[in-house]
């Protein structure tokens, strides 16, 4: 059984990104698998304020003191992290890049290193109103963060289009059925 952390970076709860991690996250449950979902939108996360206390050592993740710093040693923990994202103005969202900067603390900035992530597996998900392929550039961010600086293990990208509603996402079935199997296939 795997540790999986599920973040939510839409501030529309109930909205394409979150039913396609959902649609992740049952797969995975179906497959034994141990799952937390998290709706960033509903963190208390202030943000990185580079004060270099997790570079220089001064704490063991973060020295602000919210929602998100108590979670932090829940992701150092878990076995697989699935980031989802709108593209809001040609990027991910800003509350899921406030979230990633938080994640500084697991990357070395000396040496150019990672700590706790390296051989954890990885997930993504973007979601976005033009073509799919559109808006790569977003998945190809996550995953040189994900893969390149943290050496997690991608282990799925799911990017999806001609999402402009809250449920344009049921109009294609095929990537929710997609998104379930890639969560069961998980191991």
């Amino acid at each position: 059984m795997m540790k999986v952390m599920a973040f939510v970076g839409s501030p529309r709860k109930g909205g394409n990104t979150s039913k396609i991690v959902n649609s992740i996250c049952t797969g995975l449950k179906e497959n034994g698998h141990a799952v937390e979902v998290y709706y960033l939108s509903e963190l208390d996360n202030v943000g990185c304020k580079a004060c270099d206390s997790c570079q220089a050592n001064k704490v063991e993740y973060c020295a602000i003191n919210d929602k998100m710093t108590t979670l932090l040693p829940k992701i150092a923990d878990a076995d697989c992290i699935i980031v989802g994202t709108p593209v809001y103005m040609l990027q991910l969202s800003g509350i899921t890049k406030n979230f990633l900067d938080r994640l500084f603390t697991f990357y070395r900035r000396s040496n150019h290193t990672a700590r706790y992530l390296p051989g954890k597996k990885y997930m993504t998900v973007t979601c976005n109103g033009a073509p799919a392929e559109a808006f790569g550039n977003v998945t190809e961010y996550l995953n040189q963060l994900f893969n390149g600086s943290f050496k997690m293990k991608n282990v799925g990208n799911i990017i999806t289009g001609n999402l402009t509603n809250k449920d344009d996402i049921l109009k294609q079935q095929g990537v929710l059925e997609q998104a379930e199997e890639l969560g069961r296939k998980l191991s």
